[in-house]
């Protein structure tokens, strides 16, 4: 799948309302629940077959622990099928990885989604589950929405108005219709991945946007509050564990600006000086203290150099944080921020992000460039542990 066609999808996974583009991404890296470990979407060096990774902090040394082993059909010629995305997510007992795949599978070469349950360092069984759904909502489940983890479930949107429920030991399916819902409903897991929120924007934009509590297990949404001075533009969003503060961060053209709610209530709102850049968010991720939000960035000079960083804006108008993990020279294309996301460890002191989805087409950034970073939150220089992904190679296709 091309380069336009990711962006295509990516766009339109947010999408809730003309104008107004929410998006809240499921960050790429995972941090295991001790913290110890970091899942991240690698390439294998030798297939150049997409799949996940696992760095251990403490031998500072990776494993491939997942690669998308499926081929595409083409005539006589098998080549490694090449999905829009592959994101793999920790489960709560720190044993098992829950990976989703969109792209060739099943019976739909352009739409299908495989969710596959890895046992790490066990030996059990691998299974795997195909999804079938057109590559639109494909895209706006997996790309733009969290990968919704809960307990042993695992819930996503089929379509507009219907989730479905899939528990990972058994892979069951139960499907919930909201006949009730007045637009859209996005679901979001809590941080600590014990409960769901959602975001459900009425048809009517001027009604605001109610974000609130679901039940898992019966589906019934409890609302939180209602934002009614939404930001316009590409919008990413952070939230506590508990529901009580909600972040809007938000990029339109040359301008930024972050809304923060509390209790309900609008408590703080700023904009940020870009100095004459364009400035983009790939996701926002709430600090540990509460006081800032962390957000992936790429930012393009008037040469249109892009860089792609780790920016913290803090809730008063001090001025941001950020440290540059990668500078393109002397062209850029800050289209592929939306693949470079931020993830925070469970004690809020490290922050991963992996480059690897910038490197997967020509004209992305550099092989060196390709690599998971992690960033000490608790140093005062922030000072960055860059660990290299191999670079993606495209298996040519054998000609007849």
């Amino acid at each position: 799948m091309t380069q336009e066609k990711r962006n295509a999808v990516f766009a339109f996974g947010g999408l809730l309302a003309v104008g107004i583009y929410i998006l809240a991404c499921s960050s790429s890296p995972s941090f295991s629940p001790d913290d110890t470990k970091v899942l991240y979407p690698a390439f294998d060096p030798v297939t150049g077959i997409f799949g996940m990774s696992v760095y251990d902090r403490e031998t500072r040394r990776s494993e491939t622990s997942f690669l998308l082993a499926t081929y595409a059909r083409d005539n006589d010629t098998n080549t490694p099928a090449t999905p829009a995305l592959v994101r793999g997510q920790w489960l709560a007992n720190g044993k098992d990885i829950v990976i989703a795949c969109f792209g060739p599978g099943g019976t739909n070469n352009e739409g299908s989604v495989t969710l596959t349950v890895v046992p790490y360092a066990a030996h059990r069984p691998v299974k795997t589950l195909v999804l079938e759904c057109a590559s639109e909502d494909a895209g706006a489940l997996f790309i733009a929405s969290p990968l919704c983890v809960v307990g042993d479930s695992f819930l996503y949107r089929s379509k507009r108005g219907q989730l479905v429920r899939v528990d990972l030991q058994t892979f069951a399916l139960v499907r919930h219709q909201f006949e009730d819902a007045k637009g859209e409903v996005i679901l979001y897991p809590t941080p600590d991945g014990k409960g769901v929120f959602y975001l459900e924007q009425n048809d009517e934009q001027d009604q605001g946007i109610i974000f609130g509590r679901l039940n898992p297990e019966d589906f019934s949404r409890t609302p939180l509050m209602t934002v009614t001075n939404c930001l316009e533009g590409e919008i990413r969003i952070a939230y506590d564990r508990e529901g009580k503060t909600l972040v809007f961060l938000a990029a339109d053209g040359g301008k930024v600006g972050l809304n923060v709610w509390r209790d309900g209530r609008a408590a703080f709102s700023r904009s940020v000086d870009t100095h004459s850049q364009k400035l983009s968010f790939g996701n926002a991720v709430l600090a540990a203290s509460g006081k800032s939000v962390l957000a992936s960035f790429a930012k393009t000079a008037g040469t249109n150099a892009t860089s792609y960083g780790l920016m913290e804006i803090p809730f008063s108008q001090a001025p941001p944080r950020e440290v540059t993990l990668i500078k393109q020279e002397p062209a850029g294309d800050d289209s592929g921020v939306g693949y470079f996301q931020a993830a925070v460890s469970h004690d809020g002191k490290t922050a991963a992000l992996a480059s690897t989805y910038l490197g997967c087409d020509e004209g992305g950034i550099r092989p060196e460039d390709c690599a998971l970073f992690l960033v000490d939150l608790s140093d005062p220089g922030w000072k960055v542990t860059k660990v290299p992904i191999p670079a993606f190679k495209a298996k040519p296709s054998k000609q007849k």
